[in-house]
């Protein structure tokens, strides 16, 4: 029955993002480039958690703006949590994104023309131009998801962060706004078929302010922000328990 249930959800999900990419590919060349895309993003991510049985509950939503210009930075456990993401952050969002996403057909033509930036943990060589494409979508008061461990939990535990999300923020001068993420790994593990229904947290922190800071503070800005997702991680998971609904 699990089977059935996930490859039901996983035909939906694949056709969605046909009938969601097709328009969107156009749709993201349009000025202001991807924000229309996003428009069509925000739907298609809540169409496939509503399909798939999730629900999701935000800590602290009024530290959310649609106006923030930010860098954002969230634990990694799902696919699911791009969805999350998409489906509740309000403002103008760019995700640093793996490699191989921008190789599927519609989702990744769709996402390389709104101005996803593409990531290859493998090509360390190819990081300042990362880095300057990175600074190039913080203009115009838009903002930029990362996910400083650089992929998904296998373990469900939380992964070392690596320095890419604070250097953003420090070369950026925005602040950083911390994210945590609970319940998307037990909806679907990374490399698993099988979607099983969940309730999800989303803990959201207290921006950090960079303003002065310089490269040398790179490590412990980076120490810092791991604390900050992991109490937030700690506190979406409370939320769920205490919301008395469960997964």
């Amino acid at each position: 029955m699990r089977f059935l249930r996930s490859l039901g959800v996983w035909v939906v999900i694949s056709a969605a993002t046909i009938l969601f990419g097709l328009p969107a590919i156009p749709l993201a060349l349009v000025p202001p480039r991807g924000e229309w895309f996003l428009r069509l993003a925000r739907g298609w991510a809540r169409l496939i958690l509503a399909v798939s049985g999730v629900r999701v509950r935000v800590l602290h939503p009024e530290r959310l703006s649609a106006d923030a210009s930010v860098v954002v930075a969230a634990n990694h456990e799902s696919f699911y949590d791009i969805l999350v993401l998409l489906a509740v952050l309000p403002m103008s969002v760019r995700f640093l994104a793996k490699r191989n996403l921008f190789r599927l057909p519609f989702l990744g033509w769709s996402i390389a023309a709104a101005g996803f930036i593409p990531v290859d943990r493998e090509a360390r060589g190819r990081s300042v131009a990362l880095v300057d494409a990175a600074l190039a979508r913080l203009q115009n008061g838009r903002s930029l998801v990362v996910f400083p461990e650089e992929t998904r939990t296998r373990t469900g535990e939380l992964l070392p962060f690596k320095g890419g999300a604070a250097l953003l923020a420090i070369k950026s001068g925005l602040p950083l706004l911390p994210l945590g993420l609970s319940g998307t790994f037990r909806i679907q593990r990374r490399g698993g078929f099988t979607i099983t229904p969940s309730r999800v947290g989303l803990a959201v922190g207290e921006p950090i302010p960079v303003t002065g800071g310089g490269a040398r503070d790179r490590a412990a800005l980076t120490e810092e922000l791991r604390r900050r997702v992991a109490a937030l991680r700690a506190e979406a998971a409370a939320g769920i328990e205490s919301s008395g609904e469960g997964p």
